[in-house]
């Protein structure tokens, strides 16, 4: 996450990091300290949380592009890193890839299953094809050259089943790559 801070910024103790009502240039992330929210309720400054180190604030404000509805003030010494508005692209550019890495990765986990419950109601071919032995010559033909077909599809089957658990596999270590870098 460091790498979307802009800066650092040490502030004292009482001191005003976000104030109610401004406009959000910056979402915060609390590196060390604690900091208390306040929001005014009938004209009277109400104390409505607090945050401890590694809390992100201020980001519904910086990224729904609107005033803040709540204060934030130092509750002693801290230091917060500061993400400024030119984060945002890249940040919504890491959150839309990991939407459409999930959405492929749904996508291949229910062609695994389709394929799987297919695969659990075929009959197996071996005992088809006793069963065709005792057919005359042509269909005896005509029947094992759809079974070679039938089994070769199977195969196949099998072969791409195991390519998408791979491709999910594959999936899963670049989301959690890119979940890794966000923290």
């Amino acid at each position: 996450m460091e790498q979307f801070f802009s800066r650092t910024e040490k502030i004292k103790d009482g001191s005003i990091i976000l104030e109610e009502g401004s406009w959000a240039y910056y979402a915060y992330v609390l590196q060390s300290g604690r900091a208390k929210v306040w929001k005014t309720i009938n004209n009277k400054q109400v104390l409505v949380g607090t945050l401890k180190e590694g809390d992100i604030f201020g980001e519904m404000s910086f990224f729904g592009m609107a005033k803040r509805t709540a204060s934030v003030t130092a509750d002693g010494d801290v230091i917060v890193g500061m993400i400024p508005k030119e984060a945002h692209v890249k940040l919504d550019k890491m959150t839309q890839d990991l939407l459409y890495l999930n959405d492929a990765y749904n996508r291949l986990t229910n062609c695994i299953r389709e394929i799987l419950d297919i695969k659990g109601r075929m009959i197996d071919p071996r005992l088809f094809e006793k069963e065709v032995e005792n057919m005359p010559d042509l269909l005896r033909e005509v029947v094992g050259r759809a079974s070679k077909r039938f089994i070769s599809a199977i195969d196949g089957s099998i072969k791409l089943m195991a390519q998408m658990e791979e491709a999910s596999r594959t999936i899963d270590s670049l989301s959690t790559t890119l979940i890794q870098k966000c923290e």
